[in-house]
């Protein structure tokens, strides 16, 4: 009996230490700084982001260049017109592939932009503008195909 409590017991710390190992590899470090004020200031954020409509326009992407065009519009039907939109493409696992890129005003509440997905897979991608000195970040997920 004593030698099958050794045996579990040695199993049970092997398994907690090889945990512990495993984590401190795949680990990248701190998320947030200040994780309370950080989630206040996202409510906030939810909160003014509901406010608006972002719609993709071309709904399928691919690995490599692609041309998105997208429309902002506030729920009262009034488009965006900030010229300081900045789109940024990441990818949800890592932050490796993060990038920010230059969006182009078309016409009212249209805009465009030259993307590159390094890699077929889902993307994130946000918009981010200030509106009534407030600054709002719109999301999207889309899939590249290969």
């Amino acid at each position: 009996m004593k030698a099958l409590v050794v045996i579990v017991t040695i199993i049970g710390l092997s398994a907690v230490i090889g945990s512990i190992i495993v984590g401190k590899m795949v680990f990248e470090g701190k998320v947030v700084d200040k994780p309370y004020e950080t989630g206040l200031r996202y409510d906030e954020m939810e909160k003014t982001k509901a406010r608006f409509i972002f719609k993709l326009l071309n709904k399928e992407f691919h690995a490599g260049d692609n041309d998105i065009i997208f429309s902002i519009m506030d729920t009262s039907g009034i488009a965006v017109t900030d010229p300081h939109i900045i789109l940024t493409l990441s990818r949800p696992s890592t932050t490796t592939y993060d990038r920010e890129y230059r969006v182009n005003f078309i016409e009212s509440g249209k805009y465009t932009a030259r993307i590159r997905i390094p890699v077929a897979g889902y993307w994130d991608m946000k918009i981010r503008f200030i509106h009534d000195s407030q600054t709002v970040i719109l999301e999207k997920r889309i899939y590249a195909a290969p």
